[in-house]
């Protein structure tokens, strides 16, 4: 509400300490006034100086009322109520004061104000004087009220109690740092989709202070496994095809929360996390031999996440959190990374469509534009070609029916630049259909269009690959063999596709004029001589390739080396092979 004050916690606690206080002190004086036989000695004293603590208690806690906070507050009244404990108990039989409970409630007011420290700064003063006390007592007193059992089971309860209260003040600091760091959680934004999952995850594995952080998870209406994981500081993402990586083993449970304790591949048994907040022992092991096979160190912990577009299961290993605390905090963050892979995913959506409706828009504008303008050039260059008769024209003519040509070369690459634009182009793209089977169909119909031999060889049966290859191979394959028709002007092209370490390897070489330029030229000196076909060396570049050229006027060889980074090697056994194939117009 408008113009309410709230206090601060620090106030708000002051009150409190002032109000138990004053309830205290009362209390004790009525036991006292009914029960008279204590305090024996120093008696007016004693009665005298708890009247004024008793009033002193109410003054301050009618100034509290008015108080905003501060720092000198709390450690000035801190120390006047440990030195009038002091001595009330020193006035009253010492170890067999009734005012003990005072230094349990300084010791409480320690925990209150400043947390696990001040309690053990305030517990290490109590017994401090707690026995200088008694010592004082044995010296220069003698009565016969000093009782042993009393004196050391006092002691030991001020001991314990100030251990049980350092104990869940850390335990408290410690919750509240979990907390503020969830409230801290990194916002998953930017345009590169790795780094924004690898931060999440670092910040994930610091929380569970675990030495690697797994994810997987499949996103609905989208076939596939997706794989991140954060390891020694580096994050590594990969995609497996539909039930090519089984999660859990066969009998673990698919939606419930567990932790391994001891080396994860000696796992023998794990703990599950039932409704009711208990722990129940399972045999065996729940993680899959594939999964086995990326984690490390001792101890994992695991939670499912889902969300209206994904849904998974993250596994922390190596961490450093205890067994009773990991189970809550593991499902509080693995709801955190599944809200962010959501976001992600519905940014790349986002992204997605709005490169579709760009893509649509150049399609139809070039195709309006540019691809209608061609056209008619090219009737107007068939006309002229057609008026000139006579016999000087020839030349001419046979220019202008070669220009008119070219045009119509430039018409069908532009046309299937424009397809490839369109919408539904890439549904039309048979996946499904091994990648040389399509590329030998690319193969056929450039051989058609140039009327030039083009000899394509795969070395190897091809596995499906990511999306992201699986679409760029055949455009790349054809923009490197259509710069060689175009400019070359050989007399045949050869394509070569193969696996190498792990890479994809594209080699397309010809026996034309060769590029501008002459020599050998590795990826680093194409980008910065700028001298490389700029798409070309732009997807490459994209994909995390690299491209080298080798041009002389006896021909030219274009190697293009892609890593198969979302799958292992896309191939198969290298035993099996292709048979060349070529084709001569």
């Amino acid at each position: 509400m408008p113009g309410v004050v709230y206090p601060s916690s620090r106030a708000q606690s002051e009150r409190t300490i002032a109000v138990a206080r004053i309830a205290l002190a009362a209390t004790a004086l009525l036991a006292v006034w009914m029960d008279p036989a204590e305090p024996e000695r120093y008696a007016d004293l004693t009665f005298t100086l708890y009247w004024v603590y008793i009033i002193y208690s109410v003054v301050l806690g009618l100034w509290t009322i008015r108080w905003e906070g501060g720092d000198r507050l709390p450690l000035v009244t801190h120390g006047i109520d440990i030195i009038a404990f002091s001595l009330f108990q020193y006035l009253t039989l010492g170890p067999s004061s009734p005012f003990f409970m005072y230094f349990v409630f300084s010791t409480f007011c320690g925990a209150i104000r400043w947390g696990w420290r001040g309690t053990l700064a305030t517990g290490a003063t109590v017994v401090a004087a707690y026995l200088a006390m008694v010592v004082s007592i044995n010296q220069r007193l003698v009565f016969e009220g000093f009782e042993l059992n009393r004196f050391l089971v006092r002691l030991a309860y001020l001991v314990v109690s100030t251990g049980m209260l350092v104990y869940l003040g850390r335990y408290e600091a410690r919750l509240r740092l979990e907390i503020e760091r969830l409230a801290r959680w990194p916002a998953p934004i930017g345009p590169d989709v790795n780094m924004a999952i690898g931060r999440i995850l670092e910040y994930a594995g610091r929380l569970m202070q675990a030495r690697s952080v797994l994810v997987l998870w499949e996103v609905r209406d989208a076939p596939g496994l997706h794989e991140a994981m954060w390891a020694d500081g580096t994050t590594t993402r990969r995609h497996h095809r539909p039930g090519a990586m089984p999660v859990l083993a066969d009998g673990a449970p698919a939606q419930a929360t567990f932790i391994c304790t001891g080396p994860a591949r000696e796992a023998q048994s794990y703990l599950v996390a039932d409704h009711p907040g208990r722990l129940i022992r399972h045999n065996g092991s729940p993680l899959s031999p594939a999964v086995l096979d990326r984690v490390r160190g001792e101890g994992i912990a695991s939670a499912p996440f889902e969300t209206d577009r994904l849904h998974g299961r993250v596994f922390f290993s190596d961490f450093g959190a205890p067994p009773s605390e990991a189970v809550p905090l593991t499902e509080v963050v693995a709801r955190e990374i599944a809200s962010s892979l959501d976001q992600l995913h519905s940014s790349e959506q986002r992204q997605e469509l709005a490169t579709r409706e760009e893509r649509i828009r150049v399609a139809r504008d070039l195709h309006d534009g540019v691809l209608q303008g061609l056209t008619g050039v090219r009737l107007e260059l068939r006309a002229i070609a057609n008026a000139l008769t006579r016999a000087a024209d020839e030349g001419t003519r046979d220019q202008l029916v070669s220009l008119e040509r070219a045009l119509a070369m430039e018409q069908r690459e532009l046309r299937f630049f424009i397809s490839g634009l369109e919408p539904g182009a890439d549904q039309r793209i048979d996946r499904a259909s091994p990648l040389a089977q399509r590329l030998d169909t690319l193969r056929e119909r450039l051989a058609l269009e140039w009327k030039t031999p083009v000899t394509l060889r795969v070395s190897l049966k091809v596995s499906p690959l990511p999306d992201s290859l699986d679409e760029a191979v055949p455009l790349m394959v054809h923009e490197a063999t259509v710069n060689a028709l175009k400019h070359g002007q050989p007399s045949r092209v050869a394509v070569d596709v193969e696996s190498t370490a792990g890479q994809l390897r594209i080699v397309v070489t010809d026996d034309g004029r060769g590029f501008p330029f002459a020599g050998t030229y590795s990826h680093e000196r194409l980008a910065a001589s700028q001298a490389a076909p700029r798409t070309l060396f732009e997807r490459v570049t994209a994909l995390g390739g690299r491209l080298s050229i080798e041009s002389s006027t006896r021909g030219s060889r274009v190697e293009m080396l892609l890593p198969c980074q979302d799958t292992p090697c896309p191939f198969e056994s290298p035993s099996q092979t292709t048979t060349p194939s070529s084709f001569t117009a």
